[in-house]
């Protein structure tokens, strides 16, 4: 599942769907699924030389482990992400054996087909949000790249902690993901921090859950079950910071979110689309924000309530803060919707995070690097850690 790709996107993607998307990118255009080369779209990669970005990118990773002295044995190696066996293959001409996890089917499935190493490279299917059929203290080297930033933080610091806990003593993990995108910071209120910089761990004081949300429009349509962006400006009215991180489990950052009613004001739906906060937002900062909301399979007429939330806390309108209301003509699905074709979403993990993830797992981290496989409008990182 490994991918380049440098579109940003708004909505959260759960794991059945991630899944869902990269074997649908399998069936379809599997190189370039994987890299991403404008070029090579529609089957134009060679295979010889897509495999041979993969002997290059682990003969660098190797020339680094190297300079560190790990790891202190070469016998198993994983590839996280492994896709159709790019960089699984290439490890085979490090270690005795190297196995090769994804969650996608089709790329199983070639990556198989691919195999030039026989029994000394393996593949396995993982669909779990962990990584559950794989066995504590058995690789030597954990390595992932462009992979991780396709999915979640939810389940990317979940893996992270993976990687540690297969690792062999005095083995090597080495992983790449964003940090943040740089639009977030051109665009952050100025004197705000970037997104995550400092993670809260706790609810904010009453004082801070005010907001004032406007730019929205008063009424729209939507075909029963299409999912329609609604803009908003939201601006701090509250007396704290509005903290864009929150803990591991993503616990007390603030986001914008909604709930449909009825005109009646009898509940539809809770907790329908989530927007985070692209950076920190001081008092009295406006930023503008896009919630994408999934209208109700029945026909009829309803109302959007958009609102701002602590997770884990509580939502601002419980403390007095004044939501905001579209009204929602929701018509009939058309007899026949194309279905969507299948998208990379990305993400990004806050080097601090990152760091306290590996650390709370038994990791030390060896070093960090910039990395810039994310493309040009992220800021990423490659990472380097070991336990003893």
């Amino acid at each position: 599942m490994e991918g380049l790709n440098t579109d940003c996107r708004c909505l959260w993607m759960d794991l059945n769907e991630l899944q869902k998307n990269w074997h649908e990118l399998g069936k379809i255009d599997p190189l370039w699924a994987i890299l991403t080369s404008p070029d090579r779209k529609g089957g134009k990669w060679d295979v010889e030389e897509f495999f041979a970005t993969g002997r290059d990118e682990v003969a660098a990773t190797m020339h680094s482990a190297q300079s560190l002295g790990l790891p202190h044995r070469r016998e198993t190696a994983l590839d996280f992400g492994c896709g159709v066996g790019r960089v699984t293959q290439a490890l085979c001409a490090w270690f005795e054996r190297c196995c090769g996890v994804d969650i996608a089917p089709s790329m199983i499935e070639l990556a198989r087909q691919y195999n030039t190493h026989g029994g000394r490279c393996s593949y396995l299917l993982n669909a779990y949000d962990d990584l559950r059929d794989v066995s504590g203290d058995s690789f030597d080297l954990v390595y992932s790249n462009i992979v991780l930033q396709h999915m979640e933080p939810r389940y990317s610091t979940t893996y992270i902690r993976e990687f540690v806990r297969v690792m062999r003593p005095g083995g090597l993990v080495v992983f790449q993901i964003p940090d943040h995108a740089v639009e977030a910071s051109e665009d952050a209120p100025k004197g705000a921090p970037l997104s995550g910089v400092q993670g809260a761990h706790g609810p904010m004081p009453d004082s801070g859950f005010c907001a004032e949300l406007s730019g929205y429009p008063e009424a729209i349509r939507a075909a029963a079950g299409a999912k329609v962006a609604l803009p908003v400006t939201v601006r701090n009215l509250g007396q704290c910071v509005w903290p864009s991180l929150g803990d591991n489990q993503r616990n007390y950052m603030v986001q914008l979110g909604n709930h449909w009613f009825t005109p009646e004001g009898e509940r539809v739906v809770w907790d329908d689309g989530r927007q985070p906060l692209p950076c920190d937002v001081p008092p009295d900062a406006q930023i503008q924000m896009v919630v994408a909301v999934t209208a109700p399979q029945s026909p009829g007429r309803y109302i959007v309530e958009l609102d701002m939330v602590q997770e884990g806390v509580v939502w601002f309108k419980d403390k007095s803060s004044l939501p905001a209301l579209v009204q929602v003509e929701v018509e009939p699905a058309p007899a026949a919707v194309a279905a969507d074709p299948p998208r990379m979403e990305m993400y990004g993990v806050q080097r601090n995070t990152v760091i306290d993830v590996l650390t709370s797992g038994g990791a030390a981290v060896l070093e960090i690097r910039d990395n810039g496989f994310a493309g040009p409008t992220w800021v990423g990182y490659q990472y380097f850690a070991t336990k003893s």
